[in-house]
């Protein structure tokens, strides 16, 4: 199988392709065919030496990937060979196949492409750990999400109104429009506006129960 490693920090240059054994999923891990790779913010900070939890060169990179399941390791239940799927790799994905904790591994949607599914995981997973696990966000509350526009933002405004939250959103100007298409409720240039003083007025100054920043 190929794989993309480094073997320094560095630039796009630093990239490099090599020949490798398949791995064998060990116990509770899914093995995976990768069709798609993400490239998201942590894989550039990784390749430049920028991500504290990265592995060190010589190592493959990549984060997140979608493909189909090609192994099941001693113990993975609700997975079957051949499900399409997206997973969270953290580091490693951009291979031909790689093996994955079978909980950072979950069901593709069929309305997903797989180039499309290999964006999902970092920015939806990251957005879900703090609304819904640490946040505990639920129908009814109110939530602000600062940079509304970035990728863990727009993931936010999805799992925020998917729950029945009130969304509020700090973003510049030139992307109020999307996001009030996108489903934003209220929405605050940071830019020009007191984003404090204005939220306090929408709310009543009550405020909101979440703040994602």
């Amino acid at each position: 199988m190929r794989q993309v490693f480094i073997t320094r920090f560095g630039g796009p240059a630093v990239l490099q392709l090599r020949e490798a054994t398949n791995p064998k999923p060990q116990a509770g891990e899914v093995a995976i065919a990768v069709k798609a790779s993400g490239i998201n913010f942590a894989d550039v900070m990784a390749r430049k030496g920028l991500y504290p939890d990265a592995p060190k060169p010589p190592c493959v990179v990549g984060y997140e990937i979608a493909g189909v399941i090609d192994g099941l390791g001693a113990g993975v239940q609700h997975f079957e060979i051949g499900q399409a799927v997206l997973a969270l790799t953290r580091f490693g994905g951009n291979t031909d196949y790689v093996c994955v904790p079978a909980q950072q591994v979950f069901s593709k949607p069929a309305s997903l492409s797989f180039n499309s599914a290999a964006a999902v995981p970092v920015t939806y997973l990251t957005a879900y750990q703090q609304l819904v696990v640490m946040g505990s966000l639920r129908a009814g509350e109110s939530v602000l999400i600062h940079n509304a526009g970035g990728g863990v933002g727009l993931a936010a405004l999805d799992i925020a109104k998917h729950l029945g939250a009130i969304t509020y959103g700090t973003a510049s100007a030139s992307k109020h429009a999307f996001l009030r298409e996108r489903g934003l409720d209220f929405v605050i240039d940071y830019r020009t506006q007191d984003w404090l003083k204005i939220l306090r007025e929408l709310t009543n100054g009550r405020g909101v129960e979440l703040v994602l920043d």
